[in-house]
């Protein structure tokens, strides 16, 4: 025994002599078998040999029944005892968490106890929840890694807001709250609710209340897989803030063993006929989306569309990310059903895109149109559309087999390349002549004050670092933005959502530059957008020195929101009164907000300073900080110049003035 002991004191702490002290009385009490001994102590560090017989100095002690040695854990588990705080941590190595996305709340002093001796986990902080899930939201999606998420119970509805965003556009996280403890569930005591998880069902892949301390390991790993498993989600998950405190004994298990790879392969006979089809269309069209990236099959995809000579669109709507090169000569950016060109489309391909929106039975496809769809994504696969042939597989591997097929059946390789080089041409004639109207527009918009949108995208376009990183949440100029900048990948990457649960811009650009350290980041917000979740992240900004560039696009006006309003022709419409969309009573001035948290800033009233105030930014960001512009815009559409608002006076609703 005194070898045991003494093994055990050298090296040790004081910390780890009181949880040696633990487990010796747990063993005594009766209350631990002899393997739950033994595990305990080796999750202390001892050797198995030392644990066995320190275990036999305490037999006279104890009658068990179960004295044979245990068999070993296999290499990717282990045994920990610990406070469930201990047990939360241990399992998101185990998961190769390396950020712990988090807002400060009592119930999770455990968790944070537990980081204290853990420098290579990081804390990632804001001061609200929204802001803290659209950071993790940025993250997922330049990563690809699934986040863990944690804060407050009664931040939860805050949380919930950017969550939409994430399981709209299928981005993994795992977001966990403390609950009220067990002994309080179902009492409507402080900062409680019943059934907590359940107000996230409707976004989320899988919710769950944890009920036992040594099931918080389990409950976390099933978290994972189920928001990692494609198509990916959110996944919330509430523990009772008692069981986060407790000690007990658990399993850690490699998360690798819990992963589920969603490589399916079309089915053969499938892909045959859509080859067959693709080959005998006219005028096809390849509707691109974001499993593509998610199944790292854009070089596939390019493959298909240059093998076919076909066109590829998006749908801007319905689609986060830039899954074709836009400067590829096939592309022709957002999907319009009413497009004159390339002619009567007779067969639309999806490659995992969810298709464009639909108003109840009015459908942006016609009927006559052979519509083939291949996701990953079986629920929303043929929902609304219907489609001739809907595939369920892996974008990389069954672009891949059609190519293949494609090549098979076509009647000879000059056939192909023919009807490819002639249908490219079209493409590129037609992608010039549009070409040259967007530049005559800019032009014409050139010198406009207040700035135009096209002026503005265009100096960006020119002046930004090629490989900048472009976050977007801007709704009246997402267009320019399509339109103006070039994004490939031997150019400007890009990222947005198409939740549009406005705040997402600002937090998701921390995000990505926390993935990304290297690419240079630009936060294109408006300022609708901006007032949404901002300041706050700002203060994420400062805090962990993120440079990004914040471009505040400034029209003072929910500009999109107003003319949508008018186009409905009521009482707005034909009064001229914007009652609700004006926001430049108070002038917000985001340079001065900026600096209030640390971050340098300035004003951009007109295009001469675009120049110089996008280098300063650049030095800043290049020197570790961030910057942020306030770019004064044009508004648009009915109303642009009118900054009449209804005027409602709180002070003027007092009995007497004073």
């Amino acid at each position: 025994m005194q070898d045991a002991m003494s093994q055990r004191d050298s090296g040790s702490d004081g910390l780890q002599n009181r949880n040696i002290k633990d487990l010796i009385k747990g063993y005594v009490d009766n209350n631990l078998s002899r393997r739950q001994f033994l595990a305990g102590l080796a999750g202390l560090g001892l050797s198995a040999s030392a644990a066995s017989s320190l275990a036999k100095d305490f037999n006279p002690f104890v009658t068990r029944s179960d004295d044979a040695d245990p068999q070993p854990l296999p290499g990717w588990a282990r045994s920990v005892h610990g406070t469930g705080g201990q047990l939360i941590v241990e399992q998101l190595k185990a998961a190769g968490v390396e950020h712990l996305f988090i807002n400060a709340s009592s119930g999770q002093g455990p968790v944070l106890d537990a980081l204290v001796d853990e420098p290579n986990m990081h804390i990632i902080k804001a001061v609200e929840e929204g802001n803290l899930v659209g950071m993790a939201d940025g993250y997922a999606r330049a990563s690809g890694k699934t986040p863990f998420v944690m804060f407050a119970r009664p931040g939860l509805p805050n949380g919930m807001t950017m969550m939409f965003n994430a399981w709209k556009d299928y981005i993994p996280m795992v977001v966990l709250t403390d609950d009220v403890p067990v002994a309080m569930l179902g009492q409507d005591g402080f900062e409680a609710m019943d059934h907590m998880s359940s107000m996230t069902q409707t976004m989320t892949k899988w919710h769950w209340n944890s009920g036992a301390i040594s099931r918080i390991p389990e409950d976390l790993r099933r978290a994972f897989k189920f928001a990692s498993t494609r198509p990916s989600g959110p996944v919330f998950l509430s523990v009772p803030n008692d069981l986060i405190a407790e000690r007990s004994e658990a399993v850690i298990m490699d998360q690798t063993k819990f992963q589920v790879p969603m490589r399916i392969a079309p089915d053969p006979a499938a892909i045959r006929q859509i080859a067959k089809i693709l080959l005998e269309a006219q005028n096809p069209v390849i509707l691109a989306g974001d499993e593509i990236g998610y199944c790292d099959a854009q070089q596939e995809v390019v493959e298909l569309a240059e093998l076919l000579g076909a066109t590829v669109t998006t749908s801007l709507a319905t689609t986060w990310s830039k899954p074709f090169p836009c400067v590829h000569p096939l592309y022709m950016e957002t999907y319009v059903p009413t497009s004159r060109f390339p002619g009567k489309v007779d067969v639309l391909l999806n490659l995992g895109s969810r298709m464009p929106l639909a108003f109840g039975d009015k459908l942006q496809i016609e009927s006559s149109v052979k519509l083939i769809q291949i996701r990953l994504d079986s629920a929303n696969l043929a929902r609304v559309y219907p489609t001739d042939h809907a595939v369920i597989a892996d974008i990389k591997l069954a672009t891949a087999a059609l190519i293949e097929e494609v090549n098979r059946q076509a009647p000879s390789q000059s056939h192909l390349k023919r009807i490819a080089g002639e249908r490219l041409q079209r493409v590129r004639t037609n992608k010039g002549q549009r070409r040259e109207v967007l530049t005559e527009i800019a032009k014409r918009r050139w010198n406009d004050a207040p700035l135009s949108g096209e002026r503005l995208i265009n100096e960006l376009e020119k002046h930004l670092d090629k490989d900048s990183i472009v976050v977007s949440e801007n709704d009246t100029y997402r267009y320019h933005i399509d339109h103006y900048f070039r994004f490939g990948p031997e150019d400007k990457g890009f990222f947005a959502n198409a939740g549009f649960a406005l705040g997402w811009g600002l937090p998701a650009a921390f995000g990505v530059k926390l993935a990304l350290p290297d690419k240079p980041v630009v936060s294109i917000v408006s300022d609708g957008g901006f007032l949404f979740s901002g300041p706050q992240p700002l203060w994420s900004y400062a805090r962990h020195k993120a440079p990004i560039i914040v471009i505040v696009m400034n029209n003072r006006s929910y500009n999109d929101e107003r003319n949508r309003i008018l186009q409905l022709r009521g009482r707005s419409y034909e009064t001229g009164l914007d009652m609700s969309c004006y926001l430049g009573d108070p002038d917000v001035n985001y340079a001065q907000l900026a600096s209030g948290f640390g971050v340098e800033g300035e004003v951009i009233d007109d295009a001469d300073s675009i120049k110089a105030a996008v280098q300063r930014a650049q030095s800043a960001t290049k020197e570790g900080r961030a910057y942020l512009l306030d770019v004064h815009v044009a508004r648009t559409g009915p109303l642009a110049n009118s900054t009449w608002h209804p005027e409602y006076h709180i002070s003027s609703l007092r009995s007497r003035q004073v």
